[in-house]
């Protein structure tokens, strides 16, 4: 674990964890974010930005429980609260999609950073980033591209500089990208005649505001069945959490 958060805070800013789920479990994730956005209500969880070819899928804990696994997959939760401390809380979890054609987003550096007035410090993090590869990326179906110790600048992007650094992180259905939050990213095209689907995961601390306002916002029955881990993920446990931290402090 200290060799791997080295090269997430001090070293590229990345790390691609190959082979975190089956392909069959990736595709089945994949099939349904698409149903999800087929559907009469999809709009209501995200719409397409026509623009650039791509649509952004909230909400993802409404939508079956394969969700509610892959977000507390065990290792990522292991590296997440090594970086961010056992009590670290969701920031964001949705999908997003590149349509045939899709252009890129735009390269930037993740919430709450660009929320932030800076300057940015990389110790200590603030958040991570999980994008879960849904079926393999390639180096023309809209592959992530980032610029290695990028986060070290600590800075907003500069599109000149990211375009000479960036490289195409390429793999299969089921592998994952962790990032740290200040790493320079960005979408590639999509020139392929198919969809392709990833889940985005933010990690961050417990005292950052979630992107997502909502995000605890879940049905009856994923409260119902929730785990400690995903309770304190939707921060439902924000105020034992603190009551915690004040004991330590030798404030009780």
């Amino acid at each position: 674990m200290p060799a791997l958060l080295e090269q997430l805070i001090d070293g590229p800013g990345f790390v691609l964890l190959p082979n975190l789920i089956d392909a069959s479990e990736a595709a089945q994730a994949r099939s349904r974010i698409l149903e999800v956005v087929a559907s009469p209500s999809g709009s209501a969880f995200g719409r397409l930005n026509e623009k650039i070819g791509q649509q952004h899928l909230r909400g993802l804990l409404w939508h079956g429980e394969i969700f509610e696994r892959l977000v507390q997959h065990p290792a990522l939760i292991e590296i997440a609260e090594a970086m961010l401390g056992d009590d670290m809380v969701l920031g964001a979890y949705s999908s997003r999609i590149l349509y045939p054609g899709a252009i890129q987003m735009g390269v930037h550096i993740d919430y709450p950073y660009w929320a932030m007035r800076g300057p940015f410090t990389l110790r200590p993090p603030l958040m991570l980033q999980v994008i879960w590869m849904l079926e393999p990326f390639t180096e023309r179906n809209g592959a992530t591209m980032v610029a290695p110790r990028s986060q070290l600048r600590c800075s907003r992007p500069n599109r000149e500089e990211f375009a000479r650094d960036a490289i195409k992180i390429t793999g299969a259905a089921g592998d994952a990208i962790i990032s740290h939050g200040l790493l320079w990213h960005d979408t590639s095209q999509n020139h392929t005649e198919q969809p392709r689907v990833a889940l985005l995961i933010n990690y961050g601390l417990k005292v950052i505001r979630p992107l997502d306002s909502e995000i605890a916002k879940v049905p009856p029955a994923v409260l119902e069945r929730a785990t400690p881990k995903l309770r304190q993920l939707l921060g439902l446990e924000f105020a034992n959490s603190l009551t915690r931290d004040l004991a330590r402090g030798g404030l009780y």
